[in-house]
């Protein structure tokens, strides 16, 4: 027998593989400067709070058996709740009844997917938008239908042409920051795109997990907030990005209509997360000055931004790429118009010059159309000095392609 002819269509069919993922490997199997993966940087990691929180968790040895709520521990909910409201992102109906605890906000995606799409379901995405998101809905069977994105967020007009054509199940967004692209999401789209749920009757899925990271200019709203108490949004968070991505932490806020089928589908796939790990986590919430360590971490982040923005201004513009600075977050979205393979030229770039970049066409959903001369590059584990030489090689990168390619 086979054992694989006894696979299901969502792992033969549906999964593809992740194109940041093989990048990451190639990019360590060659001992490569990485501005591949968007995560932190170990370097500030709250450690030793975390380790202290972590033994102040281990005083209850009852933490270690299955916890009863399979949403999470309740007070690490019920900070979550609070936190959100001071920052103006939560409605003051919702309480930490309506947090729910996801390893990361990845398994958000998954439990999202899960519960609403069902096979031939259409789930509206941004273009470009996250691969990761995408194999989450699509191994459920979704089909996708996009609207491109500039930099206030998605392009409403675009995204009514869409809407007329046909029923849409839910509407997938990063809305700070967007990965990969940077754009940010204005409060007054987000008010257009409100009503466009309204009328159309479509679910919000508000993946927010670089609020934080901004580094110039005023946060805007949610969609959460700005819908109050129609049931029309779904929040995702995560504490990967500013405290560390190996708790696998994230959380998601649901209106109280589907709290309790959601906690039920939790209980159904994984009974429950670790509970020590949300009450390390909660301890260590308890005892952090916020303020000062997101101030520590836009420092660091903003500073390594700048330097490969400088070496890249000096060594890949010139060679033809473009580009816009973030104004926060972890991503700088390139575009180098003569460039026709950014998957070729990825991996020419490791191999070459010992750099790694991911391509850009991995982001769209779909590949037919996809904007084979983008890039995107992560400056959030470089400091200033490796980011520099980064651009650097980029640079003779594309540089020496360029010349490979016109022969």
């Amino acid at each position: 027998m086979d054992i694989r002819s006894l696979l299901g269509k969502r792992v033969t069919e549906r999964i593809k593989p992740s194109a940041i993922t093989e990048m990451m490997i190639l990019v360590k199997k060659h001992n490569a400067i990485s501005l591949t993966a968007g995560e932190p940087s170990s370097d500030v990691y709250p450690a030793d709070l975390l380790r202290e929180s972590i033994e102040k968790a281990l005083r209850d040895p009852g933490i270690l058996s299955y916890y009863p709520l399979s949403t999470g521990i309740t007070e690490l909910r019920e900070w979550i709740a609070e936190w959100m409201k001071e920052d103006e992102l939560l409605p003051q109906s919702y309480g930490g009844e309506n947090v729910i605890m996801t390893n990361g906000s990845q398994d958000g995606l998954n439990l999202v997917s899960e519960a609403f799409v069902e096979p031939g379901d259409t789930v509206l995405v941004e273009n470009p938008t996250y691969p990761e998101a995408l194999l989450a809905f699509g191994k459920e069977g979704a089909n996708f239908a996009s609207v491109p994105v500039d930099k206030d967020g998605p392009i409403v007009e675009e995204m009514e042409k869409v809407l007329s054509k046909g029923r849409v199940k839910m509407f997938y967004t990063i809305v700070n920051f967007q990965n990969p692209s940077g754009c940010v999401t204005c409060d007054e789209r987000k008010r257009q795109i409100l009503e466009l749920a309204r009328r159309y009757g479509f679910l919000i899925i508000e993946d927010d997990p670089y609020r934080y990271l901004r580094y110039e200019g005023n946060h805007e709203g949610s969609y959460i907030k700005m819908a109050q108490d129609e049931d029309m949004v779904i929040y995702l968070g995560s504490f990967s990005k500013i405290i560390a991505p190996g708790i696998r932490c994230g959380f998601m806020v649901v209106p109280s209509k589907i709290a309790s089928q959601m906690g039920e589908l939790v209980l159904a796939t994984k009974l429950s997360l670790p509970a020590f790990l949300q009450r390390a986590v909660f301890e260590l919430l308890s005892s952090l000055d916020m303020k000062a360590h997101l101030a520590h971490l836009r420092e660091t982040y903003v500073a390594r931004r700048n330097a490969l923005d400088a070496s890249l201004a000096d060594n890949a513009v010139p060679q033809g790429m473009t580009y816009d600075l973030p104004m926060g977050g972890f991503f700088i979205w390139a575009r180098v118009p003569w460039l026709k393979d950014c998957f070729d030229f990825a991996k020419y770039a490791v191999l070459e010059e010992h750099v790694g970049v991911v391509p850009g066409a991995a982001f769209f959903p779909d590949t037919s159309s996809a904007d084979s001369s983008t890039l995107r590059l992560s400056f959030a584990k470089t400091p200033p000095e490796i980011a520099r030489e980064a651009g650097l090689r980029l640079g003779r990168a594309l540089e020496k392609y360029r010349a490979k390619c016109e022969h």
